[in-house]
């Protein structure tokens, strides 16, 4: 009797739970649209780098195609709430050593029928020494937040 119970707890165990690796995106939706992210910061051309690089990270990922505003089964809209550029560290004679520099950008992902999938703040920082440009460190910091934000949606 003890092996029969325990012969149908190993069969619901075994049978009854899967996990699926793709994520809830790609279950019933296989297509996203990546319209220019709205920049609410001062920072000159921010949307662009990083609609660009966002845009990279999904085709590099391949598991949403993505396709136009038309064609896509849905659509990921960002805006860019907050950028900040600050000293991080000094040297010992009191000079600039590193800077940091912050984003926070505010994603909404939606179905065909507008139904919000998604919807979150999120933000990322990345340090660039002195004696780099802050574009190097503004691209940097896209494409980490790049793959935070197709992180969260395919996840």
């Amino acid at each position: 009797m003890k092996k029969f119970y325990f012969l149908i707890f190993f069969s619901l165990v075994v049978f009854g739970c899967t996990y699926n690796f793709k994520g809830f995106s790609s279950r019933n939706i296989r297509s996203v649209a990546i319209p220019v992210f709205e920049n609410k910061t001062s920072q000159y051309e921010l949307e662009t780098k990083l609609t660009k690089s966002v845009i990279d990270a999904f085709i590099q990922d391949n598991r949403l195609k993505v396709l136009d505003k038309s064609n896509a089964e849905s659509i990921l809209t960002g805006e860019i709430l907050q950028y900040k550029r600050e000293v991080f560290s000094y040297d010992d004679k009191e000079n600039v050593k590193d800077y940091k520099i912050e984003i926070m950008v505010k994603l909404t992902y939606k179905d065909k029928s507008e139904k919000v999938l998604l919807s979150k703040e999120l933000s990322e920082w990345h340090v660039y020494p002195f004696n780099e440009t802050e574009e190097s460190g503004i691209d940097a910091l896209c494409n980490k937040i790049s793959l935070t934000i197709l992180k969260t949606v395919i996840e």
